[in-house]
């Protein structure tokens, strides 16, 4: 005796459409924790930089600070990244 295929094609896509059902639900009841802000490293940008540094990053850009009376020169952020906190590379 042969199954008839729709028959089987319809238990199929039940089965299908019970399994994808529990998983959103299961998706919807995910806990998203809230965003934390950076930690207050003082009065200076990244652009600024620590003072009597020569190097600087937050973990996404890196500053490099240039010589007597010209910009620092930083690199670009990924689009992915998550700053942290600013820190000192070398010394001036």
């Amino acid at each position: 005796m042969r199954p008839d295929h729709n028959l089987v094609a319809c238990l199929a896509f039940a089965l299908t459409s019970v399994i994808a059902g529990c998983n959103i639900a299961a998706a919807a009841e995910l806990a998203i924790p809230p965003r934390k802000a950076p930690k207050d490293t003082g009065n200076f940008s990244l652009q600024s930089g620590p003072p009597n540094c020569g190097r600087w990053t937050d973990g996404c850009v890196n500053c490099t600070r240039g010589a007597k009376d010209e910009p620092a020169t930083c690199s670009n952020i990924g689009f992915a990244c998550q700053p942290k906190a600013i820190r000192c590379l070398g010394a001036q």
